[in-house]
Order: structure tokens, then C-alpha cells, then sequence
């Protein structure tokens, strides 16, 4: 699988993106070169220079240090979404797919009624419900993503229903919940990964919409979407804002897309090495 994943060349571009990505995430404050809350009335609407590399915003704030700790916001925002989407999607899709019956039911039937609203415009809803706020985002992300992963989870456990080392295991008398942690699960982790890595992407353009919108992450926290709306003030005389920002959040969504499909083609056990 590493032979494969590492012979794609786009997987591999992913990946460097990624790790640039989470690198920038995890030291932002160590690789910030400054405050990204200070102001600089000298600096409004700055061209590059040497103190600051990528300009300055509507305040003078630096947009480099602004983009490097928005990048840990979207690291943090997509992280938390995935764990909390695939802890109650994972969930409810094994139970579905492996008790069947009236749990399965009444469980894809909740999953569908959240199907029915568009994942960007529930997600709006339920944020503005809440309040704006990195938290309010998470939540409500995480309220629009997880049906996806629950019937993801149920058509792969489905799948697995009645292979043979199951009924073994059901034949030897092992607990429902150890047959779904220890012989199910394994089984459909490589499917997941690959949904995760090409969900971040998603979410991570999800996060920016809801702060471009203004019921996102609010300030003097910066967000790549947020920095985007800013950067429309000044965007015909004074384009630097808009302009790195969206490419912040192009090049990394690209990353994550790429990473997935390079997952996804690694995982694939009908692919077979050359």
C-alpha cells in the first residue's frame, strides 16, 4: 500500500501539501513572524515588503502571521468535525447495517431526514440557531456531516454481514459489541480513511463559507474565509488579502483531494502492484 500510494505522484503532492498544512497548524505561534492581533496604521492596505512579506490588511494587521494561525482554525475545525462525525456516524451505521430490523429503520430514517436539508444550508441554520462561533461551527458541521458516514458505515457493514468469519464468531458466542470493535470495524477502516481525508477538504470550505458569511469564526481570531470577505474591500486597488487568502484555501483543499484519491487508489485491494 505505501509502494502504491508513494508511486502517485499527485498523492505525493497531496501529501506534502497536508504536511505543510498541519506543520503551519501545530507551531503557528512559533512560525508567525507577527502578532496576528496587532494593528499597523502605517501598514493598511500594505504591498509585500520586508516587514510584512504579504502585505497588510484593512487594520494593518500582518497577513502572512493572519494566515498561519488560520490555518491551525481550519486544522482544529476539520479535526473536530471528522472526530465527531465519524463517532456518531460509525455508530449508528454498524448498528443499522449489523442489527438490521427495526433499528435499522427508525435509524436511517432520522439519517434521512437530515439527508433531505443541503449539508451548507443546514449547517447555516443550525449556526445561526447557535450564535457564531468556532464552537457553533464545529456543531453544526458535525450535525450535517455524520449522516453521510452513517450510511457509508451501513452499506460496508452490509457487505460484511454474512461473511463467514462473522458467523464463526456469532457460532462461538462473542458479544454483539466485541463482533462490531474487533471483526467489523478492522474490516471497513480503510474505506473511512479515505472518506476522511477527502471529507477534510469539504469541511475545511465549509468552515470558510460560514465565516465569509459572517456566522463563523469572528474576530480578532482570523479565518480564511473570513480574511476573504475583508479582502473585498480593497480588492480592485488592494488585492493581496483576497488574493493569498483564497490561494491558502484552494491549494489546501487541493491537498487534502489529492491525498484522498491517492488513499483511496492505495487502499483498493483490486489494485494490484505492477
Amino acid at each position: 500500500m505505501i509502494r502504491r500510494l508513494f508511486r502517485d505522484s499527485k498523492a505525493v503532492l497531496g501529501a506534502l501539501i497536508v504536511a505543510i498544512v498541519l506543520t503551519l497548524a501545530a507551531a503557528a505561534p512559533v512560525l508567525a513572524p507577527q502578532d496576528y492581533t496587532e494593528t499597523d496604521l502605517g501598514g493598511v492596505w500594505a504591498p509585500p515588503s520586508g516587514e510584512h512579506w504579504l502585505g497588510g490588511d484593512k487594520l494593518g494587521r500582518d497577513i502572512l502571521s493572519r494566515l498561519i494561525v488560520g490555518a491551525r482554525v481550519s486544522v482544529i475545525a476539520a479535526g473536530s468535525v471528522l472526530a465527531v462525525t465519524f463517532a456518531i456516524g460509525v455508530t449508528v451505521g454498524m448498528l443499522a447495517g449489523y442489527l438490521g430490523g427495526p433499528i435499522d429503520t427508525v435509524l436511517m430514517r432520522v439519517t434521512d431526514v437530515v439527508l433531505a436539508y443541503p449539508e451548507l444550508i443546514f449547517a447555516i441554520l443550525v449556526t445561526a440557531v447557535l450564535g457564531a462561533g468556532l464552537g457553533s461551527v464545529i456543531l453544526s458541521l458535525s450535525l450535517a456531516w455524520w449522516p453521510g458516514i452513517a450510511r457509508l458505515t451501513r452499506s460496508l457493514v452490509l457487505a460484511l454481514r454474512h461473511e463467514a468469519f462473522l458467523d464463526a464468531a456469532v457460532a462461538c458466542g462473542t458479544p454483539t459489541g466485541k463482533i462490531l470493535l474487533r471483526h467489523v470495524l478492522p474490516n471497513i477502516v480503510p474505506a473511512l480513511i479515505v472518506r476522511a481525508a477527502i471529507g477534510v477538504g469539504f469541511i475545511v470550505m465549509a468552515e470558510a463559507t460560514l465565516s465569509f458569511l459572517g456566522i463563523g469564526v469572528q474576530e480578532p481570531t482570523p479565518s480564511w474565509g473570513g480574511m476573504i470577505r475583508d479582502g473585498l474591500e480593497g480588492l480592485r486597488t488592494d488585492p493581496y488579502l483576497a488574493l493569498f487568502s483564497s490561494v491558502a484555501l484552494g491549494v489546501t483543499i487541493l491537498g487534502f483531494n489529492l491525498l484522498g484519491d491517492g488513499l483511496r487508489d492505495a487502499l483498493d485491494p483490486s489494485v494490484m502492484d505492477r
